[in-house]
């Protein structure tokens, strides 16, 4: 028995080196906006020397010369436009091209009015309550055997509420694994795997789906130019849509295999008597139960609407989500000018209803509804004044983001037009070709290694926004030109992404969940919470990146028009 007491602590000790130089390196790097200012500088001065030396990019679609940022000669910025030809913007010189183009560099980020909208929705939904107490409801409703599948698959659908599931259900996890007789620090585990591990899974499209296309989009642009086809201008927040619904099914089986057979088990029995005061959760009042059977009315109600309006009348037709879409039959689809049949489910899933400003216009009015009722059906709201508060209340949070894409916005465009992005990916397209991507073996490989690669970075730099702001730009063109969709470099970044976030100790929840640990286990810290969460991470990876190659293989499409490879579309 000592001897496996001392070779576990001398594991957790490894364990807790390791993750001490990964948070010691980590919280070197300045913040987010500040990284990308020193970024945008060092761009600027690239551009500045290359640009001197004449230094230029072959393209397919033409030669592409390094344009000096900082200089006082003419520059002349291509685009790349829908059709796959460049066109040509000239400035009298550098300076003039940066002033003239900070606000526009920002007012470019079109997906951050998308993000605010749902936010606000979401705003009124949490600050009503109806999102707590609707949480709580369905775990309190859970018989004991089913708590974990349960815990997670909330965990990651909490995920289209922002923040929401750390500091709702995660300590409510713990709480109910305490009160059905089962280790609290397993509940809390089972939580944190669905809120942050399964971060890029869910049945809704959220506001980080929105938040990764202007940066999909400017490198895709990039990826246009040297392989000469025309993705930017196509991408959408659901370009991804139908993995990620899969992948919340493949999250919580995993998910509930490893921590019900391997996690648990290895926790030991739990002593009560180390648990701290316990909260209770009170039971809702007549008026909070008649609001929340309201609320959720209205929520079935305006779904139901939503589902009438765009789905096919005509049952006798069917509509394949997978498959050779080429063969598809006729189907019958309601659109603003009445009804049309359409040739097929293709020009259904180009249709206006999985735009991405009408997914989020949708969500939106999901999500506003039901808190609106619930709101004032409880009481909690007593005018629509106090509506307007609740949506005030979500924009504060949402302050750093906007901060941190204005500096973003600045980057990614001094990036690309001073043809910096075209050269990288030039250069890297070079060496990729070397890589025999025709094959299918080599392909899947190097498919591998990026989802790899992507959940070490997340290891030492926090933030899923700045960090694909800065891989996006040099591995989606250096990716397309090995075969992959910009939409498919996009998905496997945030597969990779997803895996590690319950291991970083960058991650900016993980000292709020330790003392929520702290509750049920005293000396719980860091090194206990990684020790807890590494199998539940491993097992995300490797699961999550075999469904991800078995997708591409099947040649399944992992949203509306979108698939792994080029050669698909």
């Amino acid at each position: 028995m000592e001897l496996n007491v001392s070779s576990k602590s001398e594991k957790q000790s490894k364990l807790q080196s390791c993750m001490a130089v990964i948070e010691k390196v980590g919280n070197k790097l300045p913040s987010p906006a500040l990284l990308f200012v020193y970024i945008s500088i060092g761009v600027l001065i690239l551009s500045a020397i290359l640009g001197m030396f004449g230094v230029v990019a072959k393209t397919e679609l033409g030669t592409f010369p390094i344009n000096n940022l900082l200089g006082q000669k003419p520059i002349e910025v291509l685009k790349v436009t829908a059709g796959g030809t460049a066109v040509a913007e000239t400035y009298s010189n550098g300076l003039s091209y940066i002033i003239g183009s900070v606000i526009k560099n920002f007012m470019g980020m079109t997906a951050l009015g998308a993000i605010l909208i749902i936010m606000l929705a979401i705003g009124v939904m949490e600050q009503s309550g109806y999102l707590s107490i609707g949480i709580q409801s369905i775990v309190k409703a859970t018989p004991a055997k089913l708590v974990t599948p349960v815990v997670i698959f909330l965990g990651v659908m909490s995920n289209v509420a922002s923040d929401a599931g750390y500091v709702v259900l995660i300590p409510l996890a713990a709480l109910v694994y305490y009160t059905v007789g089962r280790n609290p620090m397993v509940g809390l585990a089972a939580g944190f795997a669905g809120v942050s591990g399964g971060f890029s899974a869910n049945l809704l499209i959220g506001s980080f789906d929105a938040l990764l296309i202007p940066f999909t989009q400017a490198a895709a642009e990039t990826g246009d130019a040297l392989v000469g086809t025309s993705f930017a201008p196509l991408l959408k927040s659901t370009s991804n849509m139908f993995f990620l619904m899969a992948s919340t099914f493949i999250i919580v089986l995993v998910g509930t295999l490893i921590i019900d057979k391997i996690v648990e088990p290895s926790m030991g029995k739990y002593d009560k008597k180390e648990a701290d005061v316990v909260e209770k959760t009170g039971e809702l009042t007549q008026q909070e139960k008649k609001a929340f059977k309201a609320a959720n009315m209205s929520l079935i109600g305006v779904v139901a609407f939503i589902a009438l309006t765009v789905l096919p009348f005509d049952k006798n037709n069917v509509i394949p989500i997978v498959g050779d879409l080429s063969k598809t039959v006729p189907m019958t689809s309601i659109t603003p000018e009445g009804t049309m049949a359409v040739d097929g489910v293709s020009k259904f899933l180009d249709s206006i209803f999985f735009s991405g400003d009408m997914i989020m216009m949708l969500m939106f009015i999901v999500f506003l509804v039901p808190g609106m009722v619930y709101g004032f059906k409880s009481g909690k709201f007593k005018t629509k004044d106090d509506v307007i508060g609740a949506m005030v209340v979500s924009m504060k949070s949402m302050a750093s983001i906007i901060v941190i894409l204005f500096f973003v916005a600045q980057f990614l465009n001094f990036f690309n037009d001073s043809h910096l992005g075209i050269l990288i990916a030039h250069l890297g397209a070079m060496l990729v070709a070397k890589i025999p991507t025709d094959n299918t073996f080599m392909a899947m490989m190097l498919m591998i290694a990026f989802i790899w690669f992507t959940a070490i970075v997340n290891l030492f730099i926090a933030g899923g926004t700045s960090k694909y702001g800065l891989l996006a730009p040099i591995f989606i063109p250096i990716l397309m030109s090995a075969g992959f969709s910009p939409a498919g470099v996009q998905l496997m970044y945030r597969i990779g992404d997803s895996s590690t976030n319950i291991i970083s100790p960058l991650m900016s929840y993980m000292g709020v969940i330790v003392i929520f640990g702290q509750k049920y286990k005293k000396n719980f810290g860091i090194g206990n919470l990684m020790g807890m969460m590494l199998p539940i991470s491993i097992g995300f990876l490797i699961a999550w990146t075999v469904f991800a190659v078995a997708w591409a293989l099947a040649g399944a499409p992992i949203g509306p028009g979108e698939f792994f490879f080029i050669k698909q579309y």
